[in-house]
């Protein structure tokens, strides 16, 4: 039985390009790591190359226009003459006591595809936010960009598969950069997943049109109002009932 993760890439790629990037992100607060991935991955129309296999056999799949998914899934797609991004979309977050196994893989990933900057996204709970910013941001010490935003919050945390690819990212040198778009911690925040989104385009200096996430945001919060003023209809009903 296989106890470790594996890199397994199906298609070679030139070194054509000298600016290669990796975006990834996980399942955190609003999902919005997840939701930025898999919107640029759709909306990029971007090529399967891999995935990191995982020890044992997923017990759950979808069917993609690529075929079946599989949980750590690797994208790419050429921009222009010089850029390539990479996107690693995590349809689940790493097995806990194996996260050293699948950062390690991660680790030979980057060196393979010779990325030359890591962007991660993750989400920051709404009562961090100080002013109008609608994110804060961290990086490596290899990282050089500077961003205009609020820098992340000195003695607070960052948990989870995201924080120990961090930690391994510093370790090996690796410039990299994480930004933390604000969210309701238990919510899916489509919103949320266009700032990450739109933020990293700037960076990268692409061009990717949100509307779709934020329209989708705009029916989720009319479904949710709608619920809303329901349960605070039948809360009056049961007052009047009591009180006659």
């Amino acid at each position: 039985m296989k106890k470790s993760y594996t890199l397994k890439l199906f298609k070679e790629l030139n070194d054509s390009k000298n600016e290669v990037y990796l975006i990834s992100g996980f399942y955190g607060f609003g999902a919005i790591g997840f939701l930025a991935t898999r919107y640029l991955v759709s909306k990029l129309n971007m090529d399967l190359i891999g995935y990191v296999d995982p020890p044992t056999i997923p017990d759950f799949t979808s069917v993609e226009d690529h075929g079946f998914s599989m949980p750590h899934e690797i994208f790419y797609k050429d921009i222009g003459e010089s850029k390539r991004l990479i996107v690693l979309l995590n349809r689940m977050n790493p097995e806990r006591k194996r996260t050293t196994s699948f950062i390690n893989e991660v680790l030979t990933l980057i060196k393979k595809l010779k990325i030359v900057e890591v962007m991660l996204i993750g989400g920051l709970d709404v009562r961090f936010r100080e002013g109008e910013e609608e994110f804060r941001w961290l990086k490596t010490s290899a990282c050089t960009r500077t961003l205009n935003a609020p820098y992340f919050i000195k003695g607070a945390y960052v948990v989870g598969p995201l924080a120990s690819i961090l930690i391994a990212l510093q370790q090996n040198g690796v410039p990299a950069l994480a930004i933390f778009p604000y969210t309701q911690p238990d919510t899916v925040d489509h919103k949320a997943a266009a700032v990450a989104v739109k933020t990293l385009a700037s960076i990268i200096g692409i061009e990717i049109d949100v509307e779709e996430l934020l329209s989708y945001a705009e029916k989720l919060e009319e479904v949710e109002k709608m619920i809303q003023d329901l349960y605070e209809q039948q809360l009056r009903r049961k007052e009047s009932v009591m009180h006659t």
